[in-house]
């Protein structure tokens, strides 16, 4: 098991380099290091994977950020007893990296949770609770949605990570994706893992209305095969094949559209095929 005090002295240095030294490559290499170390650290270390993760976002790494502050708010959830000031400061600090990434669904669940938890910590007075509220009352109110570029991007991003598979096992999945399918990402309603072999495993998202249309991922991804309806009442399913060299798999992407295709995606679904 890691010991906490070596990874604390790192992430403090790492601070050091970054905010007052402006040495981004020396702070990046002890982010790395801190990081590395993390597999083995105990349950309560909440704190420490929050540094983390605030870290990594300095440094413009919004993945591995999210992955580390989802791990400290899961950890602050399991320690006995609950520290509600850390775990709400923790879930805002979550809020705010989500609505950045315009996940706004995500981003006001996390804020109303994070400003509700954090309440029961602090005088009903306090100031700070007070300012809280203020600043994420907007986040509880934006429902707008996601640029469809951004979304279009993030598919991208997540088919070449799951290029990487070679199993099909649920955990090798999870990780190569790197981030967490709940809440689901890229503004999704939902987001579904079907582990197996190869040709079977697969990520779905499911996106509410007016999301993406056949416009965005073409000029992403190219034209794409158009499947054969299978009736009358049957979607409208688009093929894009996505390949990274050198890789295990290759990525089938399939948009499902519930009327005609140039209208909004209902679904898209990242298949893992063989390469």
């Amino acid at each position: 098991m890691t010991e906490r005090a070596p990874v604390a002295a790192l992430v403090t240095e790492a601070r050091v380099q970054l905010r007052v030294k402006k040495d981004r490559a020396h702070a990046l290499e002890l982010v790395a290091a801190a990081d590395a170390r993390l597999a083995g650290l105990d349950a309560d270390g909440a704190d420490i994977y929050a540094s983390v993760a605030s870290l990594w976002l300095e440094l413009g790494d919004e993945l591995r950020s999210e992955h580390r502050i989802t791990q400290a708010i899961r950890s602050g959830e399991q320690a006995t007893p609950v520290q509600p000031v850390i775990l709400g400061t923790h879930k805002l600090f979550y809020a705010k990296l989500l609505r950045a990434q315009q996940r706004f669904g995500d981003a006001a669940r996390q804020a109303g949770e994070g400003v509700a938890i954090y309440a029961r910590g602090v005088d009903p007075e306090s100031p700070e609770l007070a300012r809280l509220r203020a600043f994420f009352e907007p986040f509880l109110a934006h429902t707008v949605t996601p640029d469809p570029r951004s979304v279009v991007g993030g598919l991208q991003a997540m088919a070449v990570r799951l290029c990487s598979v070679a199993t099909g096992s649920a955990a090798e999945i999870h990780s190569a994706l790197g981030i967490p399918t709940n809440p689901p990402p890229l503004g999704a309603s939902e987001c579904l893992v079907d582990a197996g072999e190869l040709s079977m495993a697969s990520v779905e998202l499911r996106f509410p209305a007016g999301t993406l249309t056949r416009r965005d991922l073409d000029d992403t991804f190219g034209p794409p095969n158009v499947l054969p309806r299978t009736g009358a009442f049957a979607s409208h399913v688009l093929n894009y094949d996505l390949r990274t060299p050198g890789t295990p798999a290759r990525i089938s992407l399939f948009a499902r559209f519930a009327d005609d295709p140039t209208a909004s995606a209902k679904s898209v679904l990242l298949r893992i095929d063989r390469a």
